[in-house]
Formats: C-alpha cells, sequence, structure tokens
C-alpha cells in the first residue's frame, strides 16, 4: 500500500505555471524560403519527438494516444459544458487538464527534471466516469490499456532508473548494472556509439543491442569474452521514417551547401542508424556560421539514462537575436583570455586544449524545441572527438524571457527586489559563461596504441603534485568521458561548466561585454552566486533518499546534484548560511566574502574536478562529490520543508507551423492548458500508428 506522503509526492500539482513561448515577431522577419525551412524541420522534430514517449516509460505512448483521442471528441470549453458537473466536478476536470499538459510537457509520465513519476489529481474512478460517459470505443480501449500504469505508484515505479533504484526502457526489467557494463566494454572495444541505442536481456549472457533506424537489416551477433550479442536495427523506425522525411522536405530550402550535406547526413543517419553519419552531420552544422534559422535534432543528452551512456531524441528550431548574438560574439572574441585565468591553467596548460576552437555562438528564439523539456543554453555536440574539431553554443532567448515576476522561495525579504529585477540578466551572463566557458574549456589526457601521451609526459597532476601516470591518469585508445565516467558523467560535467560561470562571474571585463559596470556589475556577480546558492539548497526535492533496495541516496537530476555540492562548497567555506525554523529555510549570502574566501573555495573545487575529469580519474571524482553531496539527518529534515514549498515548474506552449496555398502559417495559442492541448491536437491529431497504435 502505499503511503499517503508518496501519493503527495508524486500527484500532479493542483495549478501549474503555463508560459508562451513568443516567437511571432522573429518570425515574421524570416524569408518565405527560410519559413519554408524552418516549418519542414520543425515538423521533422516534433514528430520524432515521439520516440521520446518510448524512451520514457511502458504506458507513455499509450497516455499521449489516450490524451490525443480524448481532446480530439470536442475542444476543451465543449468537453468541460459535457462532464461538467454532471459527470465530474469542475476541480476535477481542471485536475485532468493540467495532467495533460505536464504530460505533454514531458513527452511521458516522469518528470523530465527530475525523473519522478507524476499521477493525476483525479481519482482513477472519476476518470474511468469520464471515459465510459464519452462513449469513444477508441478512447476505452486505450483507457484499458493504460490506466493502470498512469496511476501506479510501486516501489520500484516511482523514478527512472535501474539496479533496483526505478525503471527504465532504455533497458529491460531485471537487467543489471554489471550487465550493461559487460555490453559497453564491448561496444568501446569496437568504437561502437551508445547514443542511438538500447539494450535488452534476452539470456544468460545473452543481449539484444537494439540501434534506431527507419530501415531494418539482417541481426548480426558477435561473441565477446563469452556473452552474446544480437545487434539489431529498426529502433523506433515508424518515428524515424517520419523524421527522415520531413527533413528530405526541407533539403530544397536550405541557404548554402553546408545545410545541404547536413540534412543528407542527418537523412542517412535516421534512415540507417550510423552514428558516423550523425557525427559527419554535426561536422557541417558546425561549419554553418551564423544561419539565421539555427537547427539541431538527433540523440543527444544521456541525462536520462541511468547508465549514463545512452541519448534522448531532441530537436529545435529557431530564429537568431542579433542584438544579443553581437554580445556573445565579444564573449568568443576574448574566450582564450577569459580561459587563461581559470584556475588549472594558472599553474599548468596541459589540462586545457592547445587551442580554443571558436564556436558559433548565437543567442535564438525559439520556434520549436521537441524533447521531454526546453533548456535554456545548449553546448553541442557532445561527441568527445568533436572538442578538438568544433562545437556551437547556444543561448534560448526568449525561454528565459516567458518567466514571470514571482516571490521567491528561501531568499531574505531583503534581497527579493534586486533577485526579481537582475535575474535574467545574471542568468543571461550565467548560461553563456556556462556554455562556451565552461563546455568549452578543458581537455582528456589521452594515450594512444604505442602507450603515448597528448601531453608532455613530465606534467605534474595539479592535485596530486605528483607526475602523470599514463597507466592510471589517461583515457586509453576506445574509451570517452561518457564511457568511462557512466551515470556520473553528466552531473560532474555540469558541475564542472557552472564552477567555471562562479569563477569567472567576478571578470569586470566579462561582465562589461554585456553592458555591465560599476555597482551594476557588482549587483549582478552577487545575484549569479545568490542563484547558485537558492539552486543548491532547491536540489533536495530532487535527492531520493537511502532504501534498503538503494542503500546510497542519489539525485535523479544532473544539473540539480551539481548545484548541491556547490551548495556545500558555499557552507564549507562559510559564504552562506542557512536560518531553518520549523516550516522554511532562509538563505543568507555574505557578498563580502564573494571575492575572498568564495571565489577561493569554488576555484579549489573547480580544479579538481577538471583535473579528475581530464585525467579519467572516476574514483577521485566519485569520492569528492561523496563528500560535497551530504544529505545527513539534518538536511533530510530539510529536504521535507524545500518539498513543502516546491512550485511546479513552468510548462511552455509552443507556436504550430503549418502551410496553406502555398505559405507558411504561424499560429499561436493561449498561455493555459487550453492552448497547450490545442497545438498538440493541430500538431499530431490522432494519428498514432508510428507508436503501433
Amino acid at each position: 500500500m502505499t503511503d499517503q506522503k508518496t501519493i503527495d509526492l508524486h500527484t500532479t500539482p493542483i495549478e501549474i505555471p503555463i508560459y508562451r513561448l513568443n516567437v511571432t515577431e522573429p518570425f515574421k522577419s524570416l524569408t518565405e524560403k527560410e519559413k519554408l525551412y524552418a516549418h519542414h524541420f520543425s515538423q521533422a522534430c516534433w514528430w520524432g519527438s515521439k520516440v521520446c514517449l518510448g524512451q520514457t516509460s511502458e504506458e507513455s505512448p499509450v497516455i499521449f494516444a489516450l490524451l490525443q483521442q480524448l481532446f480530439s471528441i470536442d475542444q476543451v470549453p465543449e468537453l468541460k459544458s459535457k462532464l461538467v458537473p454532471s459527470i465530474i466536478s469542475l476541480e476535477d476536470f481542471n485536475a485532468i487538464l493540467y495532467y495533460s499538459c505536464l504530460f505533454y510537457s514531458n513527452m511521458g509520465n516522469y518528470l523530465s527534471f527530475g525523473d519522478s513519476k507524476f499521477i493525476p489529481r483525479i481519482n482513477k474512478d472519476k476518470f474511468q466516469l469520464v471515459i465510459n460517459s464519452l462513449n469513444d470505443s477508441k478512447l476505452t480501449l486505450l483507457w484499458n490499456k493504460c490506466s493502470e500504469l498512469m496511476y501506479s505508484l510501486k516501489k520500484n515505479e516511482l523514478e527512472l532508473g535501474i539496479d533496483g533504484t526505478g525503471v527504465s526502457t532504455y533497458y529491460n526489467p531485471g537487467i543489471t548494472k554489471d550487465e550493461i557494463k559487460k555490453v559497453q566494454d564491448y561496444m568501446n572495444s569496437v568504437s561502437l556509439s551508445a547514443y542511438n541505442t538500447r539494450l535488452f536481456k534476452v539470456g544468460q549472457d545473452h543481449y539484444k543491442l537494439l540501434l534506431a533506424s527507419a530501415e531494418t537489416k539482417p541481426t548480426t551477433t558477435v561473441d565477446y569474452q563469452g556473452t552474446k550479442i544480437d545487434i539489431t536495427y529498426g529502433d523506433w523506425s515508424a518515428s524515424l521514417a517520419k523524421v527522415a522525411h520531413h527533413l528530405e522536405q526541407a533539403l530544397p530550402y536550405a541557404a548554402n551547401e553546408n545545410q545541404s550535406q547536413m540534412i543528407k547526413k542527418y537523412v542517412d543517419h535516421f534512415k540507417l542508424g550510423d552514428i558516423n553519419d550523425h557525427m559527419e552531420s554535426q561536422k557541417y552544422w558546425i561549419k554553418d556560421v551564423g544561419p539565421v534559422v539555427e537547427t539541431n535534432i538527433g540523440f543527444i543528452e544521456s541525462y536520462r539514462d541511468p547508465f549514463g551512456v545512452r541519448g534522448e531524441f531532441e530537436g529545435f528550431v529557431a530564429i537568431v537575436n542579433k542584438e544579443l548574438t553581437a554580445k556573445l560574439g565579444k564573449l568568443i572574441d576574448n574566450a582564450e583570455t577569459f580561459i587563461a585565468q581559470l584556475p588549472w591553467n594558472k599553474t599548468t596548460k596541459a589540462f586545457e586544449r592547445e587551442k580554443f576552437i571558436r564556436p558559433d555562438f548565437t543567442s535564438l528564439e525559439v520556434l520549436t524545441f521537441a524533447s521531454t523539456g526546453v533548456p535554456l543554453g545548449i553546448n553541442i555536440p557532445n561527441y568527445d572527438s568533436f572538442k578538438e574539431i568544433g562545437f556551437k553554443n547556444v543561448s534560448l532567448g526568449n525561454v528565459l524571457a516567458a518567466r514571470k515576476k514571482q516571490k521567491e522561495n528561501f531568499l531574505r525579504d531583503e534581497d527579493q527586489d534586486l533577485y526579481s529585477e537582475l535575474f535574467s540578466h545574471a542568468f543571461e551572463v550565467q548560461v553563456a559563461l556556462h556554455e562556451l566557458l565552461g563546455h568549452g574549456s578543458g581537455k582528456l589526457v589521452q594515450v594512444d596504441a604505442n602507450g603515448k601521451l597528448n601531453i608532455d609526459p613530465e606534467t605534474i597532476n595539479v592535485v596530486t603534485g605528483k607526475k602523470i601516470d599514463p597507466q592510471t591518469e589517461a583515457y586509453k585508445v576506445g574509451e570517452t568521458y561518457d564511457s568511462k565516467f557512466e551515470n556520473v558523467g553528466s552531473m560532474i560535467e555540469e558541475n564542472r561548466a557552472e564552477a567555471v560561470a562562479l569563477s569567472l562571474s567576478l571578470s569586470p571585463a566579462i561582465l562589461s561585454l554585456f553592458g555591465y559596470t560599476g555597482q551594476k556589475a557588482e549587483d549582478i556577480t552577487y545575484i549569479m552566486w545568490l542563484i547558485m546558492a537558492k539552486a543548491g539548497l532547491s536540489a533536495l526535492e530532487f535527492y531520493s533518499p537511502p532504501t534498503s533496495e538503494v542503500p546510497e541516496g542519489r539525485f535523479r537530476q544532473a544539473h540539480m546534484g551539481a548545484r548541491y555540492a556547490l551548495f556545500n562548497v558555499f557552507l564549507k567555506s562559510k559564504i552562506i548560511s542557512l536560518n531553518v525554523t520549523e516550516d522554511d529555510v532562509i538563505v543568507t549570502l555574505d557578498r563580502s566574502k564573494i571575492k575572498t574566501v568564495g571565489i577561493d573555495a569554488v576555484n579549489d573545487f573547480l580544479t579538481k574536478v577538471n583535473v579528475y575529469k581530464a585525467t579519467g580519474n572516476v574514483t577521485a571524482a566519485r569520492a569528492l562529490f561523496k563528500e560535497y553531496q551530504p544529505v545527513d539527518q539534518e538536511f533530510l529534515r530539510i529536504r521535507d520543508i524545500v518539498l513543502a514549498k516546491k512550485k511546479p515548474r513552468a510548462v511552455l506552449v509552443q507556436s504550430h507551423t503549418y502551410i496553406k496555398d502555398g505559405q507558411v502559417i504561424l499560429e499561436d495559442f493561449s498561455d493555459n492548458c487550453e492552448g497547450l492541448i490545442q497545438s498538440m491536437q493541430k500538431r499530431f491529431g490522432t494519428d498514432n500508428s508510428d507508436l503501433g497504435l
């Protein structure tokens, strides 16, 4: 029997903030050719995002089809008049709407930011009454397929995970981390990327490795150290066939040869499943500097894979914000100077790449971000080898602009006004530094097949004070950061990028590039650090305490685990203090200490994190984060307060494009549940053949 506290934690909030992602004016500025390019690419992104349903949970594709069928019967106002009050109350009807909005925005029934399951606030029997009253056979069939799992809160279903920590459709039930590692060792040995794969256990020492592709081919079986691995193509085939089709539709409207070649490689990748084609597409994408319409698509981020190597589908289409991009261009122009100021570079240059690869860094107004969530910034490609080739940084301006003013939890009254006034400005700087100089800095120490290091063999490890040992402090051939650091890799890299932003936030030269000098610059720095302190405390919301099945607690979200470690750096250096009462926690940041003990503590921690990543020292990195992520009894009590005061993350309503009389039309929707539901109806209708439904 599930206890009430667990039910409350996993029930959709009574109300969810819903904002409109406004792209109307930037879209108007496009030429007809650019609009057609954006439209067809957007279609590819949205149809591909249905893969995320199957990457989330067994029941998510069916719930999606259920909701699409439900809201196809009538528009929301008409449905409301049918159901309220004759069948259910207004409160219960709104509960269905908010569950639907939360589900659509996460493309599944687990939160993309936190990986925890959510269920409808309306109870199952009442939802059943709604289904029965509408007398729709397809709706009833879908309900019968998914309702049990939709409402189930069994212990092992509360979160995404493996080895008893939760569920994951990247794998089948019962597979263990050691078994996943065994297959991963084979993949590393033949340089086969896991990004577009899933792994299922067939039998004892027998596994099926599924590769995502529209086309299928005969299964091949390999024997690796006594383990049979069936390599099978065609995972997500129906959805990826639609992705490839819409990308081909975009091809005639490409602005240049780089875009044309990029699309052709995307199509090859989605049709044939070869990750090398996707890597080739990214080379052309990097060369396409300063496009008016920016795009990217593929199996990109590995945050939600409990093992940390498999990518979630995402795709975006956006329009360049020229004014803010000009500011970011100045940051790029001076990037090498600023990277030289990072703490590990003050002792030796061995842990920094020889030459900074100048990226294309743009601020974008998002037309489409099709995945389980919408970030504020991106640094891609994620392939390790590309860090020496190039990358792009993207700041998603209208996502941040959609935020509305509100009173913040955990802050002193005297900080509220300044925090509200400067949050978006400070966060804009933080995202830029995080993406460009955080993810864009540092190198991996590697040894080739002949045992030769890619750094001076006399290099001293600035953490240990000893000479680098190529046997234990270097990546061997076939090893990558993801394959070596596995499920902690994303968190450690996000922590490194966040710490870089803090480390450089005191630079007057950087702040002046964004137009901040004097007291305004001092205030921006203060708010950047206060944002991190508040985020670190809020991270307790994403912490799962130890259980008998999982004796060690864990953070379910990479960014939040990263921020909690920095929160503890702040605590240990005593630049922050907490005032804990029975039902509240208030953070006080001593701004006079930021430039002294604060920056020293952050730089010391950052140096260790960077060197451990550079040398592939997983053991030391895990030990460091264990030290800086303590959640003792006092913090478990604070966690209860954080959970009681948590606010739901905002949901974004995105525009829809369609072609009428040869012209691309942009359709906007209201910033409420009705608008979001309407956008999904317009986008997908009730065609769920790609989901097998």
